[in-house]
Formats: C-alpha cells, structure tokens, sequence
C-alpha cells in the first residue's frame, strides 16, 4: 500500500509519490547498483531516520563528498525528504578548504564514498567541528554505513512533520576554482518548480524515459538534470568518469532517451565515430552550460537526433526559470547559436549595469532572469544576496541580446571579454565562427597580456588533420564571417586537447598567462 501523503507542495512530497510510482522499474542506476522505485524509498527512508538518530535535525546540513551513484542519489533526497538540508561537496577540493567548507555549512552529518574515507576524515578534523560520518561502503571508523542503516527496520515517518515549501532543501555550491564557492539555496518549493519546469524543458518526459549523467554531484547539473526524471517517474543512469566511447556505450547499453552534455564534451563525442554504436533510443539531446557553436547543433541534427533543445539554464535559476530553443526555432526559424525563449512561468531581460537600467532591444547587456525555480538567495551572504536579486530577479553576470523576434542570444560572460586597443571584444563570438570551419574540432580564444594594447586576441585549436596556416585562418574570418581585423587573433595555437573544469565547460582561464 502506498504512503499517500498531502497535495504536492515540496521537493519531499514529490520524491514520496515518484519513487513509489515507479515501484518495481528502475530508477537509479549505475556500475555497481540498480535501484527501483520500491528500495529507493524504502531506503531513503531508512537514511532519513539515521540522519536523526545522529544528531541532525529538522533544518541542519548534511553534507556529502561523493561521485554520481545510485547510492549517493538515495542518501541525497533523504536530507529534503526529512525535512534537512542537502549540499554536495567538491571531491577534488583540499582538507583545507573542505574542512573551511563544512565549518561554513554547519554540517552535522557528512556522507561519502568509502574510497573518499580518508579525505573525509582530515576534512572534518581541519574543520574543528564535531561531524560524524557515513560511509556509502565498508563502514571501517564511520558511524554508520550504507548497508547498515538499509538492513535496519527503523523508517523515518514521512507524515509526522512535513517540511514546509520555504524551508531551505540543498545548497548547491558555485563551481568557481578560486575563492570561497557561493552556496545557493534553494529551497522545497524551488526544487519541486524545477522538477515540474524540466517536464517542458527536458519532456514530455515518459515514464521509460532515461537519462545519463555525468556531472557530479556538487554541481548544479545534478540537480537540474536529476529532479525533472524522478518527478517523471523515469529512469537516471549515472557514469562516473566521462570519456566518449563510454557515453555511446552507455546510450547503447541503457537505452537513453535524453542525453545531456555542455558543448565541450558534444565536440568530444562527434570525434569518437558515433556511427558505431546504436543511438537510435535518442528522442531528445540537449546542449547547454555554455552557448554552443551553428556547428555544433548542425551536428546534433545530422548525427544524433532531429529532437534538440539549447538550454539556458543556471544554477540560480533552474529549469522553470530557463529559457530554451527547440528543433522548430533552431532549424525552420534560423535561430541557430541563440538560446531561445523563456519557459512558461519565466522571463528575461537585458541590463545595463544595474536592475533600474533595461537596455533596448538589440543591445547587448548584462541577462537577468526570473521564474518559480529562482534560488532564495546565497548561503550566508546577504550582501551578494541583495546585489544579485531583487524582486524576483538574478543578475546572470552572463552577456546577451534579444532580437526583433525576442530570443535570447547569450553572447559570453563578463569575465571572457576581451579588452584590446580599448575594444571590448566577445571571445565566444570568435570561438564560434572558428568552429564552423571544418579543419576545427575544438577551439578557445582568450586575451593574452599586450603591452601596447592590453590584451591580444589568441586562439588555441585541435585540428582535424593539418592545421591550416595562419593567414589562411585570419582570412576566412574576414571573409567568411565578415570579422574586422581587430576581431582576428594575432596567434593560432595548435593544441593535442584544450583545458575543461570539474563540469566539462572549456576552462579558458587555464589558457591565460597570468
């Protein structure tokens, strides 16, 4: 018999109905694990009540150091299903800055992988807090294990005292790789608004549906991704490390139907001969994190699948606060390289430096965004909280214009525009027409230290083959893309591979002498 629990109003109350629903199928997979509907909430409920029975209460931080699995996807949504307050960590971070991390939280429990015992133990030690552990392997010195807690009778009573839909449920930490990470909170009503907005953005998504994800879990896409696919009742395959020839191979193997990854990682794959493999269970790819090259979603539509959707999305922001582009707006209405419209319950605008100044339309500026799924705030931090929202609103810090036909055409970011001769130029409007030449697999361009003009536009290529000579390259963007000269870079490197963060997004700060 199932739990019935009140009228959906939380991340908590969904997770209740999805995971029962989807009852004997599958719902969190990976390598060594295949979990169902069933034992996902029984389990959950099992962590939920050892989270208690270890001191964590009603609206504390549990913290988590793990790679995507079922196991960690089963102890996350214990923290909001208890009314706590889930937020992963970054694995490849210090003891230090861990330790600092979870002092700032004001964790209570920290759960992590049994390989990451030894990180997780000096990180709670740098710490000076009294943090117990649990591990999702071999117990050895933490407080509890995975297996443990599942193999006790002891359930958490999920009608006994609901959390409220404003009580904080995760905190996703910034993936910034320097300085202290922001901590963004979102709370159970943003977190069910994003798993109801990803049904539009990510959907119709059915109940055979799969997903695979390789993001980790301290990401934003985790969650983005991850939510939409419970609160569909459908299936969420997780991959640990990313390599194109495992992406296809899982596709194959598992039958995905959505597959999501940033435009780096597409790039990778359109070189690994996807024709070998069996793709055809696609009825949807995605490409977001950054604004993706014509070339890359000509690509998607040739090779991949006729269904595409270019997302905008954030981790402030989430699914029902995003804009999107599908096939019809990408390929009939030649809006190729633009990120789309709002999703229903959304919206955007373009600012001029502040919230009081909209710029006109066809103006460049800075894009804010507002919708259900938008985050409360910062962990923390109210001076960052009311600097970036306002009435609804987030300031991006991304570049980006509307056009006669109001979609959304994100330009780049604040910090990626290139200041030469005292022209502001877009680094990812060069990058962009570099990759529609066919010699060009992948490139980034970044502004390089310059005496005498501040910086100097350089470009670092992998090549498909030769790399054709530099006057070759300079002129097809003075033809071809009708670029001025001070748009040319003034140096093409050829590169064996470019630079990539945690996520996969190219990581141009990696490129730039300092």
């Amino acid at each position: 018999m199932m739990i019935r629990t009140r009228f959906i109003e939380t991340l908590s109350d969904l997770f209740i109905r999805s995971a029962q629903w989807r009852g004997r199928d599958e719902l969190f997979v990976d390598d060594a694990d295949r979990i169902t509907g069933d034992a996902a909430f029984d389990q959950a409920r099992a962590f939920a009540q050892a989270y208690e029975n270890l001191g964590a209460a009603h609206g504390d931080v549990i913290a988590f150091l793990c790679k995507s699995s079922a196991r960690h996807a089963v102890a996350w949504f214990a923290a909001p299903l208890g009314g706590r307050i889930a937020s992963s960590l970054h694995v490849r971070e210090t003891p230090e800055r861990l330790g600092e991390a979870l002092a700032w939280l004001g964790a209570k429990v920290l759960v992590h992988d049994a390989d990451l015992a030894p990180l997780a133990a000096d990180a709670i030690a740098k710490s000076g807090a009294q943090i117990v552990r649990i591990s999702l392997g071999a117990q050895h010195d933490a407080a509890d294990s995975y297996d443990a807690i599942v193999a006790r009778s002891a359930r958490f009573d999920v009608l006994a005292q609901p959390p409220k839909p404003s009580d904080v449920a995760a905190i996703v930490l910034s993936s910034g790789t320097t300085g202290k990470p922001k901590g963004i909170m979102h709370t159970q009503k943003t977190l069910l608004e994003a798993a109801k907005g990803g049904q539009v953005v990510m959907g119709p998504i059915p109940p055979d549906g799969a997903t695979l994800l390789y993001m980790q879990p301290s990401f934003a896409a985790w969650a983005i991704i991850v939510l939409p696919f419970v609160g569909a009742k459908a299936k969420v395959c997780f991959g640990q490390v990313f390599t194109p020839q495992a992406f296809l191979e899982s596709v194959q193997r598992e039958r995905i139907s959505m597959a999501p990854l940033v435009p780096t990682m597409w790039r990778m794959v359109f070189e690994a001969k996807p024709e070998a493999y069996d793709l055809s269970s696609l009825t949807l790819v995605t490409i977001s994190g950054e604004a993706p090259a014509p070339s890359d979603v000509q690509t998607l539509h040739d090779k991949f699948c006729k269904n595409i959707a270019c997302i905008y999305l954030s981790g402030e922001a989430f699914t029902a606060s995003g804009v999107l582009a599908n096939t019809r707006d990408l390929m009939e209405l030649g809006k190729i390289g633009s990120s789309g419209r709002p999703v229903v319950g959304a919206d955007v605008r373009i600012l001029n430096g502040s919230f009081d100044d909209e710029a006109a339309n066809g103006e460049p500026g800075e894009i804010a965004i507002s919708g259900p799924s938008l985050a409360a705030g910062y962990w923390k931090d109210a001076e960052l909280t009311r600097e970036k929202f306002r009435d609804g609103w987030w300031r991006s810090g991304d570049l980006g214009r509307l056009d006669a036909d109001n979609y959304l055409w994100v330009t780049g970011r604040i910090d990626n525009v290139i200041n030469t001769g005292g022209i502001k130029v877009s680094g990812e409007e060069i990058e962009h027409a570099l990759l529609a030449h066919p010699s060009i697999a992948q490139c980034a361009v970044v502004g390089q230290p310059d005496a005498a003009m501040g910086q100097r536009i350089e470009a670092y290529i992998v090549a498909r083959g030769e790399l054709p000579p530099h006057d070759e390259l300079g002129n097809y963007l003075r033809q071809q893309h009708h670029f001025a000269g001070f748009k040319v870079p003034k140096q093409f490197h050829r590169v064996s591979e470019l630079p990539t963060g945690p996520t996969g997004k190219l990581f141009r700060r990696a490129l730039r002498v300092t």
